[in-house]
């Protein structure tokens, strides 16, 4: 974020009408992917949509965050979230076979205005997943979002996951956060 953009962020009350808008978009969301209703939460994106995951190390904290977003667990654009949904809807998808039972929850939201009226969304999460008989997996995130207005309706155009752990013990990540 640009430093003129920084200094016009404008904090969003919790409480107020613009904070419950959002709310309810961030927890319809996580229905649609608890639901697996991909389709649906495509359609919740803008075209220029940037969903990232940066890898993480443990490092002290004069070495920084530990976040290496140029060597991330994954960059997906517009054009790759449809290629994966679409790939969902197939049999193809091994590693959704059968799917993967999910819970999003959605916490400690915090939410900022720019002068270009997009949200910025600062959260936290907790995504469960249970795949077959294999043990339960657990990830915790703070998640980055940056929600926009188009013909009326709000729209995310960028996420970043900054996930908890450093280690994944799970099998993949062939779900969404």
């Amino acid at each position: 974020m640009s430093a003129a953009v920084e200094s016009s962020i404008i904090p969003v009350p919790v409480g107020s009408a613009e904070y419950a808008q959002v709310l309810d978009w961030l927890y319809r969301e996580a229905q649609l992917l608890d639901r697996a209703d991909f389709v649906a939460w495509l359609a919740l994106m803008t075209a220029d949509i940037a969903y990232v995951m940066p890898t993480r190390s443990s490092v002290l904290p004069k070495d920084g965050t530990g976040f290496h977003p140029e060597c991330g667990l994954f960059a997906e654009n517009h054009a790759s979230l449809t290629t994966r949904v679409k790939r969902l809807q197939t049999d193809q998808a091994w590693a959704e076979q059968p799917r993967s039972r999910t819970r999003h929850f959605v916490s400690n939201v915090l939410l900022d205005r720019d002068a270009g009226g997009a949200y910025h969304v600062t959260c936290s999460v907790l995504v469960t997943r249970v795949r077959s008989n294999r043990p339960v997996d657990l990830f915790t995130a703070e998640r980055r979002d940056v929600l926009r207005k188009q013909d009326g309706t709000l729209k995310l155009a960028r996420r970043e996951i900054l996930l908890d752990q450093t280690v994944l013990e799970s099998h993949n990540l062939s779900f969404f956060f």
